[in-house]
């Protein structure tokens, strides 16, 4: 994009300038991405900007942005995806507050369920006495101010914190005992009515513009005009998390539980007890089906609307509707089930079954909400991540196309940045090793095993080259475990390691960082939720192309394009591999391989999406040939010991 001469250009880049002179590492693509983001800071236009990893990319934002808030005196918001990555954006501030020399009010903003609830903290230490002695250490953290799950100084788990943290806000916070000493209130007072600078997570800023857009007060300030979202890649699944309604088995349950103790031996309830437990047991048993199925794991599940279940949940809306009218008041449920039948053709409809069943919502177009709330008048929107960009076309905006178009971005008045290529030296440090002799992927169960056991004796080969210090990604979990098993068990001389589901996962990750020969494969958060620098992963080894799993949303959005393959799941799938590959290069001293076990990107394949997909990749020096893998290894390593 072509930059245009205004105020704030001369002050970002006269810091750029001193900061050079006082030893920080002159980047060019920082440079020009902050300056175009200057531009967007002040012509209140939204900007998309892909940038790779050691462009610098939170100090390129954060310095125009910091210097027009300086001239504004407006609030303005940083969103990103983790609580890690708002920690490392907060010393960001802080550190390019001290290089301007000035001082700001900066905000770290979590999310409720963050945050102690001291009121259901004392209610349930009336409830559960064999927790006594963790609920009172929970206690006298909170006594001392302690009330950020982080700050208890003791991992409580899951089941309990979800009994303690806070849930809802609302009018009965104001009559609460706590009231004066919740931290969480104070948060909210501070966001809703200080000039700061604020930093949260994505879900915080959804809400808060769905909430304005519906015309509530919001969470933030209204003054805010300039949103910054980092690892703007995941945004689009945020705001469809946020429209969906969703119906859990523990909703319905305690409906019924509440009803029970007004109309105490109905046989209506029974009822619906009997039915609603037949109806799960259904959904259970297709689901089972589809995981079997499916060749990756799935994050919603269909709703398959046999005849059995249509019965069932006639008969329990009719069920629900009787018990309404015993009660005198309006069953949530009933409400939701009447959506769930009578408006399927407005809404996407699916399951998930993570800790229990549930029944989702959400209706099927939010490209004009999202971009309604983002893009308004006299508001710049930043959009950044290293994996913003699908396309091969070089035009910038068809680069992005996939990503603006789900977020409904305004091409005419938007700006699109040419991607920020990584200073890191790829083509001396990395090299692409993709199988040519694996079976192509297919679904059926036999070829799926087939296809996993030539992979193990591809991985011991390629572990043999790096003497372990892997990651190994999988789009689906029971390929993991199996070939964990299988590695497990052949004597390899490397530890192996496994993602785990619990709060141990952080000590896992740094058990592999601290044996720097050990092996760990994962799923899931893995792709895009590690960063470890150093010799401990030299090799990011991909099992499967990571093409979505197909489900009723990915399903939707397939509905609406001529071609679904190469405009939806490809483009899908190259933004993941990219985040997956990214694992490797983390700093400028990494070193090591990429290695694909999927055939359909090696010299022999025909498929539509291979150049596409190599040209994504920063890792430009491809081969076939373990034996050319083991003489690169063997070269750079010389490089380190000679360095």
């Amino acid at each position: 994009m072509r930059l245009i001469e205004h105020e704030l250009l001369e002050p970002v880049q006269l810091f750029f300038d001193k900061a050079a002179e006082n030893g920080l590492e002159r980047r060019e693509g920082q440079i020009e991405m902050s300056s175009e983001i200057c531009e967007a800071v002040v012509s209140k236009k939204p900007i998309a900007v892909e940038a790779e990893v050691g462009i610098g990319k939170s100090v390129a934002y954060l310095v125009p942005i910091i210097l027009q808030y300086f001239r504004e005196r407006r609030q303005i918001i940083i969103a990103t995806s983790t609580i890690a990555l708002q920690e490392q954006l907060e010393k960001d501030v802080h550190t390019v507050l001290k290089m301007l020399g000035v001082k700001a009010d900066v905000i770290f903003a979590t999310g409720m369920r963050n945050y102690l609830c001291r009121s259901r903290l004392a209610g349930c230490m009336k409830k559960q006495r064999d927790r006594s002695d963790i609920l009172l250490i929970i206690k006298a953290a909170a006594g001392q101010g302690k009330q950020l799950r982080t700050q208890l100084g003791i991992e409580v788990n899951d089941r309990l914190w979800e009994s303690i943290c806070i849930k809802k806000v609302g009018e009965k916070c104001r009559d609460c005992y706590y009231s004066g000493s919740c931290q969480y209130s104070q948060l909210r007072f501070r966001l809703q009515y200080s000039n700061s600078i604020v930093i949260c997570n994505q879900n915080m800023l959804v809400s808060h513009l769905i909430q304005c857009d519906s015309g509530q007060t919001g969470i933030f300030n209204p003054s805010v005009n300039t949103i910054v979202i980092d690892e703007a890649h995941n945004l689009e699944s945020k705001f469809r998390d946020a429209y969906s309604k969703r119906m859990s088995r523990s909703q319905f349950r305690y409906e019924l539980i509440s009803a029970e103790k007004k109309l105490k031996n109905n046989k209506l309830i029974k009822e619906l007890r009997d039915m609603y437990n037949s109806l799960l047991k259904a959904l259970r048993n297709d689901i089972t089906i589809q995981k079997r199925n499916a060749d990756g794991d799935m994050q919603a599940y269909y709703f398959n609307e046999g005849e059995y279940i249509k019965d069932l949940l006639f008969k329990i809306r009719r069920c629900l509707a009787e018990l309404e009218k015993k009660l005198g008041y309006e069953l949530s449920s009933l409400t939701f089930l009447q959506e769930l039948c009578n408006v399927r053709k407005q809404n996407i409809i699916w399951l998930e079954n993570d800790d229990e069943l549930t029944f989702c919502i959400c209706k099927k177009d939010i490209r004009k909400d999202i971009s309604r709330m983002l893009f308004g008048k006299d508001i710049c929107t930043v959009l950044t991540s290293a994996t913003l960009t699908s396309g091969s076309i070089p035009e910038p905006v068809e680069k992005y196309r996939y990503f603006l178009d789900a977020l409904g971005f305004p091409m005419d008045k938007g700006l699109i940045s040419k991607p920020k290529r990584s200073p890191f030296d790829y083509d001396r440090n990395t090299i692409l090793y993709i199988s040519p002799n694996m079976p192509y992927p297919k679904h059926e169960l036999a070829e799926r095993k087939k296809y996993a056991n030539s992979a193990i004796e591809e991985i011991v080969k390629l572990l043999a080259v790096t003497k372990g210090k892997a990651l190994i990604l999988f789009t689906a979990r029971h390929d993991m475990e199996y070939v964990f098993g299988k590695l497990s068990n052949i004597g390899l001389p490397y530890k192996m390691m496994i993602q785990s589901e619990n709060s141990s996962q952080k000590r896992r990750l740094n058990k592999f960082k601290t044996d720097t020969d050990s092996v760990i494969l994962g799923t899931g958060t893995y792709w895009e939720g590690i960063n470890i620098e150093g010799k401990a992963l030299s090799q990011v080894i991909i099992f499967k192309l990571p093409f979505p799993a197909p489900d009723p949303i990915t399903e939707y959005k397939m509905s609406l394009v001529k071609d679904p393959i190469m405009e939806i799941a490809v483009p899908e799938m190259i933004i993941k591999l990219k985040q997956g590959a990214g694992r490797l290069i983390r700093s400028a001293s990494d070193r090591g391989i990429v290695s694909i076990l999927d055939p359909r990107l090696s010299s022999l394949s025909k498929a539509a999406y291979k150049e596409m997909t190599l040209n994504a990749l920063p890792e430009k020096n491809i081969t076939e040939s373990i034996m050319e893998l083991q003489e690169f290894w063997n070269r750079i390593n010389e490089k380190k010991e000679n360095i």
